[in-house]
């Protein structure tokens, strides 16, 4: 009679299910009590189907730790079910999200809420297949979500960071990435790998290092990252807006940097390596400063003494591997006409909040750049599809960094200072949420409205956020096409046109019978000058630059038969249409709930 096979040992029995998927380790975990304790009820299982089956864990798993401590210590089970709970639920209610624009942001914040864990599921549904009935507007809600959940992920460490934790300064910068871009390696894991990678080619590249003098280290580790490509940039793409992201960084074949990001990069893998190395913010630049070990000096002699001031050097990994002297650069101070009580406030090592703030200047200046070469060509583009990152999304991060941390002042500014730099960036982000991001409100309400809570901006915000709330659990009024003043609504929602005076490109996705703009609106416009003024039909469009606008019936030109919308208008539509329909010749309505005959 041949051997059960049951009768194999534990372990082989183990290395087998192994192989099994959840379900079908399940479905033979029924057969006799031996496999059920050596499938269903064995952690190893359990935890190995964690590391197979998901790669990103929101940080309250604490996850590294986990699958790093002892097997009997965590329930592996019930982790890997409320994960796959957490998927499903994502895609109950990204479904809810698509079916009607009531309820739209409480279903995406009830998503937002799972964190990190429906990172996975959510670039799944990015990259749905196109035959998908509802392909555009899945596609654009799943990143929009996904969005959602990472801003708040880097509005968190900036938080920390506010509130004095020791947050590290390529974690600090990464909440820009993490901020403004999605993807499989945007996080700060990522980050983290990436530099004790770097951190590894150095101790095999120099065995040696751990015995060299702080000076040496300083100069190998400034040759190693040129080596590695880390050249800064040319001048004629220094202010390109990539530029300004570590992340990005790290990761590009050429390493294209700002000197804030090339020291940052030089001063996380020094840590990495045994060197004490600090940014210094100097004027117009950002320098390096490396010092020695307490009781030692640069070149590695051993000198006691009892003052608490460190030896130290200033390097420009951006620039080269070379030690800067400290006489140059008091000397160009002088020459920029900098007070001499004022230097040591250039040539001390800066803090990361600093840094963070230098880096969201560095990017807004980038954006205005970027904007004003748009302007110039007087015309609406869309190069914000091409554009890497995401302008709209890098300028919003930059609002909400400068409001978290940029409102406060070391040398202890009275309160009415703090609040007065509080209300000049706050117009900025209600203009961005309002336009851009309005399921934030959760983000609004936690981190914004406390800030503002003895106010006058705190009621209004407060009332503005339930005003928000209570509107989107609202079921939209149908806008009926039929006899009256609607007979005069010739285009569509959904309709693809060309604007007949600035020939931008836009859809159409709601519409009056007349006006309904306000009086000032009107005015300003100068609607009443129009032939048609304010009485014809006007129409809601979004366009291909990301602006959403309010168009008259005589300013829309239909695209002739045949014509496809943009890659960049394609990238938009989502918000408002479920796919296009190319033997239409339009956007497919996901708005019926509020224009039903269209």
């Amino acid at each position: 009679m041949a051997p059960a096979f049951t009768e194999l040992p534990t372990e082989i029995l183990e290395a087998i299910f192994l192989h099994l998927d959840p379900p079908s380790l399940l479905s033979v975990a029924q057969t006799c009590r031996l496999v059920k304790k050596l499938t269903a009820d064995a952690p190893l299982i359990w935890r190995h189907f964690c590391q197979t089956h998901f790669k990103t864990w929101d940080p309250q798993h604490d996850i590294g730790a986990k699958f790093a401590g002892p097997l009997s210590d965590v329930d592996w089970r019930s982790i890997f079910v409320r994960r796959v709970r957490i998927e499903r639920e994502t895609l109950r209610l990204l479904n809810k999200v698509l079916e009607s624009q009531q309820d739209r942001i409480r279903h995406i914040n009830e998503i937002a809420d799972f964190g990190y864990d429906v990172k996975e599921v959510l670039l799944k549904e990015c990259a749905c297949d196109d035959e998908k009935e509802d392909v555009l507007a899945r596609r654009y809600y799943a990143n929009a979500i996904l969005e959602r959940v990472q801003r708040e992920l880097a509005v968190e460490v900036w938080g920390e960071l506010n509130s004095g934790v020791d947050v590290p300064i390529e974690k600090a910068l990464a909440a820009y990435d993490v901020f403004t871009r999605t993807g499989e390696d945007v996080d700060y894991e990522t980050v983290t790998r990436d530099l004790d990678v770097l951190a590894q080619c150095v101790h095999q590249q120099y065995p040696e290092f751990p015995t060299m003098s702080a000076r040496a280290k300083a100069s190998t580790l400034a040759s190693f990252l040129r080596e590695k490509g880390f050249q800064g940039v040319a001048d004629s793409s220094y202010r390109a807006l990539r530029n300004s992201f570590i992340g990005l960084v790290l990761r590009s074949e050429t390493h294209d940097s700002l000197p804030l990001i090339s020291v940052a990069i030089y001063c996380a893998l020094a840590r990495r390596v045994g060197l004490d190395a600090r940014p210094c913010g100097f004027l117009f630049h950002v320098y390096c400063l490396v010092y020695a070990p307490k009781d030692h000096t640069l070149d590695g002699a051993y000198k006691p003494t009892s003052s608490r001031a460190l030896d130290y050097m200033y390097l420009d990994p951006f620039r080269s591997s070379d030690e800067v002297l400290a006489n140059d650069l008091q000397r160009t101070l002088r020459e920029m006409g900098v007070p001499t009580s004022q230097h040591a406030t250039f040539l001390s090592d800066s803090n990361t909040r600093d840094m963070v703030l230098r880096t969201a200047r560095n990017i807004m200046n980038s954006v205005q750049t970027i904007r004003q070469t748009e302007a110039g060509l007087h015309a609406i583009h869309s190069t914000w599809h091409s554009a890497y990152p995401d302008m709209d999304n890098a300028f919003y991060a930059t609002i909400w960094a400068m409001l978290l941390l940029g409102a406060h002042d070391d040398a202890g500014p009275p309160a009415l200072s703090v609040a007065t730099r509080r209300r000049q960036y706050l117009p900025y982000l209600l203009e961005h949420f309002q336009t851009h991001y309005p399921w934030d409100v959760s983000l609004l309400q936690q981190y914004v409205i406390p800030m503002f809570i003895n106010q006058p901006e705190g009621q209004r915000l407060l009332s503005f956020v339930e005003s928000m709330r209570r509107i989107d659990g609202m079921a939209k009024r149908p806008v009926r096409r039929g006899a009256g003043s609607s007979e005069k609504v010739v285009f569509r929602v959904g309709q693809l046109f060309r604007h007949t005076r600035y020939h931008y490109e836009g859809v159409i996705t709601g519409w009056d019978a007349v006006c309904d703009a306000g009086e000032e609106w009107i005015h300003n416009m100068g609607v009443d000058r129009l032939p048609g003024g304010r009485v014809q039909p006007f129409y809601h469009v979004l366009v291909c630059d990301k602006s959403v606008r309010y168009v008259a019936a005589e300013n829309i030109t239909p695209c002739a038969p045949g014509t496809e919308p943009s890659a960049a208008l394609l990238g938009l539509a989502g918000r408002h249409f479920k796919r296009w329909e190319a033997a239409q010749g339009a956007f497919v309505s996901n708005v019926r709930d509020e224009y039903p005959d269209d």
